[in-house]
């Protein structure tokens, strides 16, 4: 009997140790996709990285974060440009208080650019940075009732697959897709039509990017503006998932 118990015993702890530990809940799963593709100049990118940085750790932000049912959420943070450039500059991190807040904001801040970054040609693929937020999703450690890709980009989805497609699998999926739509940036193309699409930037994410319960677009007047609004996005996001 006691060599029963013994063994009764360790079979028991052998399954514990095999048996994946419950994943921690969360408000919302929120992949933030920055767009880093060849229309976004050295400088832009900076504003771009430092604006995100610093929405995450406004106080008005982590206030509407810690009043969800959980009090917490989860973010990573995605530069992308064409079908095959995707980094994740900072992977899952939770966020439920302004420490953890800040120390999310300073990990965009010192994270290592993408590898392709000074590459002469950088596409833009909306379509596969949603595919590869999807995949984050999948693989994240925590689970959330709500999760949201945050795309900011200064253009059209123009390589890589159907953007409709793409769009549509997320929303089927469960996923809500923002969008932060940058006019009136800098733009690298001569006939312009890339950043200036025929009836305006925010128009082409509402039409054919942004999906899901609530999704909406936001219009950010060039990056010099891109730091406010991404603050007073994240606040709209948040206030949905309460």
């Amino acid at each position: 009997m006691d060599q029963l118990r013994i063994l009764f015993g360790v079979t028991c702890c052998v399954l514990l140790a095999v048996l994946p530990a419950r994943a921690e809940p969360v408000d919302m799963l929120l992949c933030l996709a920055a767009d880093v593709s060849e229309s976004v100049s050295e400088s832009e990118y900076a504003l771009q990285r430092m604006g995100h940085a610093a929405a995450v750790e406004d106080p008005d932000v982590v206030r509407a974060i810690s009043g969800g049912l959980h009090g917490r959420i989860a973010i990573s943070y995605v530069e992308w440009a064409d079908q095959l450039q995707q980094f994740t500059g900072v992977d899952w991190h939770v966020v439920g208080d302004q420490a953890s807040a800040a120390g999310f904001a300073e990990k965009i801040r010192r994270s290592p650019p993408p590898p392709w970054i000074g590459w002469t040609v950088r596409n833009t693929s909306i379509a596969e940075v949603i595919r590869f937020c999807m995949r984050q999703f999948r693989d994240a450690p925590v689970v959330g009732g709500r999760m949201v890709i945050d795309i900011s980009s200064d253009g059209t989805n123009n390589v890589g697959g159907r953007i409709h497609e793409a769009r549509d699998f997320a929303v089927s999926n469960g996923v809500v897709i923002n969008a932060l739509a940058i006019e009136d940036a800098f733009d690298s193309f001569p006939n312009g039509t890339h950043t200036r699409p025929e009836g305006g930037l925010a128009n082409y994410f509402r039409a054919s990017v942004v999906g899901g319960p609530g999704a909406f677009v936001q219009s950010a007047r060039g990056y010099a503006s891109f730091g406010e609004m991404i603050r007073e996005k994240f606040i709209l996001e948040l206030a949905s998932a309460e």
